[in-house]
C-alpha cells in the first residue's frame, strides 16, 4: 500500500494548485513591468524631448531680440546731457551766458533832451552836417545842422562851461573819444551864422579828417 504525503492528493489537485499560483505570479510580474514601463515613459525617459528644446530655443531667441531692440546689455549708457557719470557739470556755452552789456555808457549829468548841439559842416560835403545831426537827434539830443565859418582839417567838439560830460557823450555817439573835446571860448567864431546857435551848449565841427564822420 502506497503512503501519500500529508498534503498530497491522489487526484492531482496539488499540482494543479501549484501551476495556477505560478501563472498568477507571472501575470502580476508582467503587469508590474508594464506599469513600470508606462510610468518611465510618462516621466520623459521614452518620450520626445524636442518640445523642451524648442521652448529653450524660443526663450533664447526672445532674449536676443530684446537685447537687439534695447541696444544690448553691454551698450554704453545714453548721455542725457545732465552731466558726466562721474559728477562733472555739463559744459556751459560762454556765448549764451555772457550777459555783459557792451553798450557805451553815456557820461552825462543832464537829460539829453535838454542838451542843444550844433553840428557845423567844415568839409564842404553837402549833407554831411545834416547826417550827423540826425544821428545825434536819434540818440536824444536837440540838434541843428549849420555851416562852419571856414573849412577845417581837424574835427572837434566844443562845449560851454559845465557841459564837458555831455560833450564827451556827443563825441562817443559820433565814434570819437575825449581827445576831440575843446572848451568853446568863442562859439560865434565856429559857425557862419552865429544867430543859429544862440543858447546852444555844444558845437561839433566836422573836419576833413573825418574823425567825427
Amino acid at each position: 500500500m502506497t503512503t501519500h504525503g500529508r498534503y498530497a492528493a491522489s487526484d492531482g489537485s496539488f499540482a494543479q494548485s501549484t501551476s495556477n499560483a505560478a501563472t498568477r505570479g507571472l501575470v502580476l510580474i508582467a503587469v508590474a513591468v508594464l506599469i513600470g514601463f508606462f510610468l518611465l515613459w510618462q516621466g520623459g525617459v521614452g518620450g520626445d524631448s524636442s518640445p523642451e528644446i524648442t521652448a529653450a530655443d524660443d526663450a533664447s531667441a526672445d532674449a536676443d531680440a530684446d537685447d537687439t531692440a534695447s541696444g544690448g546689455s553691454d551698450d554704453a549708457p545714453v548721455d542725457d546731457a545732465s552731466g558726466d557719470a562721474d559728477g562733472d557739470e555739463p559744459a556751459v556755452d560762454d556765448e549764451t551766458t555772457d550777459t555783459t552789456d557792451t553798450t557805451p555808457v553815456t557820461p552825462t549829468t543832464r537829460p539829453l533832451g535838454e542838451v542843444k548841439v550844433a553840428v557845423a559842416n567844415g568839409v564842404g560835403v553837402s549833407g554831411l552836417a545834416g547826417q550827423q545831426s540826425e544821428l545825434l537827434k536819434t540818440a536824444g539830443f536837440v540838434t541843428i545842422a549849420v555851416n562852419a565859418k571856414q573849412n577845417t582839417e581837424l574835427s572837434a567838439v566844443y562845449y560851454v562851461d559845465g557841459y564837458a560830460l555831455e560833450a564827451e557823450a556827443v563825441a562817443l555817439e559820433l565814434g570819437a573819444t575825449g581827445a576831440v573835446l575843446r572848451p568853446a571860448t568863442t562859439p560865434d567864431d565856429l559857425v557862419a551864422d552865429p544867430t543859429q546857435i544862440e543858447d546852444f551848449h555844444i558845437f561839433v565841427v566836422l573836419g576833413s579828417d573825418r574823425v567825427l564822420g
